[in-house]
């Protein structure tokens, strides 16, 4: 699956020297429809950059974003400005997550026993991460329960199977329930069902399903009694986990779901359309028991996100965080691909190499997989629908692979559809990036220390 929020967080990782493929932009819009979070960097490594050889001229298809300084350098009370010129840093050079935060930094297994592949939702706690199996690409079997101190896995549920181009969607862990929904987003057809199970594990629950406009998820959430939801229209709907009718909750007229109970006055999933990607947050809304926080946005920001205790935003290319309260402004060096919080206090950059900044102690970690020459490689981030709390990437160094062969006429085609074809028997190189070992590296920001 390759989305929007993916094609341009490949285009900033081309300045860390991970490959974007030729084919990215194509494959966004033939699969908008789904909105699941993925891998950034290695399933777009693996795709490769296309450089396609012409009488000895290479031509290379693929994205590219000048870097710009190092997070770190901002970090520091004091640091100078720097060059967006200057290369970027080795990944090697960057204090790493697990040197900053040793606690909060273990591995995982990148397959279970069976060979279903894992991937990460989210935190359930300092030494727990709530994975999916998937039997198949995006197809998920099972939701698992990993104990980084043991190293041991649990079976918390086994989804139920839905038919072909049936997929779930977005999870969600509540207190006592963990949610998500099912489309079925290759038919052209509104629908969703939605699906609840026990954080301590058993047989999952079929609340129930909607269609039009309701179906168009925006995020979900959970409550003891109820699953809740935004439609990308807006409003925050809930449904009876015993089953019934989906109500629309009081007071959230111009409101999406954030992170329940928390409510906003901007979409979560807004990145395919500019007003909302650009579009400040002035609102935050407690739908249990109705208090209203208004936000302030500093002159010149765009994308104001927050949380109830941090905000973040753009400030030109670079990001700038506050309080909520409009005090504690500062300007980051680097980007944020999303503008949301994660954990509370937390912010994904970037600036030529990705890295969690903690926004309430001023740390840094890089995170992401390094290969030989200590360039960055690919990472990821969990799948759950509000933002997670893990992020992941390969264990053991990347390795770069290049292979050569004669262009596909269909590739031909693809890539040169505003100008001249190369004649036949053109050269097309792929590189992509090599993930090598059993285990990933995951960086769980539930165990990172409270702050001071």
């Amino acid at each position: 699956m390759r989305t929007e929020h993916e094609l341009a967080e490949a285009l900033r990782n081309a300045a860390n020297g991970v490959p974007v493929p030729a084919d990215l932009e194509r494959g966004v819009a033939d699969r908008r429809r789904r909105r699941t979070r993925r891998r950034h960097g290695s399933l777009l490594a693996a795709a490769g950059v296309v450089a396609v050889v012409l009488g000895g001229t290479a031509v290379v298809r693929g994205g590219h974003v000048p870097p710009s300084a190092d997070p770190v350098a901002s970090a520091a009370a004091g640091a100078p400005d720097v060059d967006d010129d200057v290369a970027p840093a080795r990944a090697d050079q960057v204090p790493r997550a697990r040197d900053v935060w040793p606690e909060a930094v273990a591995t995982f297994p990148k397959k279970a026993a069976d060979g279903f592949r894992y991937r990460p939702v989210t935190a359930l706690g300092p030494t727990e991460i709530l994975l999916t199996a998937e039997g198949s690409f995006e197809k998920a079997g099972r939701l698992e329960v990993y104990d980084t101190r043991t190293r041991a896995s649990r079976v918390l549920a086994t989804m139920t199977p839905r038919g072909k181009g049936y997929y779930p969607q977005d999870f969600e862990v509540g207190r006592d329930y963990i949610a998500w929904y099912g489309t079925t987003p290759n038919n052209g057809r509104k629908w969703a069902d939605f699906w609840v199970v026990s954080r301590q594990g058993g047989e999952p629950i079929r609340v129930g399903e909607v269609t039009g406009d309701l179906a168009l998820v925006d995020r979900i959430g959970v409550t003891g009694d109820h699953i809740v939801w935004s439609p990308r229209s807006g409003g925050v709907y809930r449904m009876p986990i015993t089953g019934g009718e989906p109500e629309k909750i009081e007071v959230s007229d111009g409101l999406w779901l954030d992170s329940w109970p928390w409510a906003r006055d901007v979409r979560g999933d807004s990145f395919t359309d500019e007003k909302w990607r650009n579009a400040n947050q002035t609102l935050l809304v407690d739908l249990e028991n109705g208090t209203r926080r208004t936000i302030s946005p500093p002159p010149g920001v765009t994308g104001l996100r927050c949380s109830t205790e941090w905000c973040l935003g753009t400030s030109g290319e670079k990001a700038l965080s506050m309080r909520i309260d409009g005090t504690d402004v500062r300007e980051l060096t680097g980007y944020s691909n999303t503008m949301e919080i994660h954990g509370g206090r937390f912010a994904e950059v970037g600036a030529g190499l990705p890295a969690i900044y903690d926004l309430a102690t001023g740390k840094v970690g890089g995170i992401g997989a390094v290969s030989a020459d200590g360039r960055g490689g690919g990472w990821g981030h969990g799948i759950s629908s509000s933002p997670t709390q893990v992020f992941y990437w390969n264990a053991q160094a990347v390795e770069a692979k290049e292979t050569c062969g004669p262009m596909p006429e269909r590739k031909s085609k693809d890539l040169f559809e505003e100008g001249p074809a190369p004649s036949p028997g053109a050269t097309v190189c792929m590189t992509e990036t090599v993930e090598p070992g059993d285990e990933n590296e995951v960086l769980n920001l539930a165990a990172v220390p409270p702050a001071g």
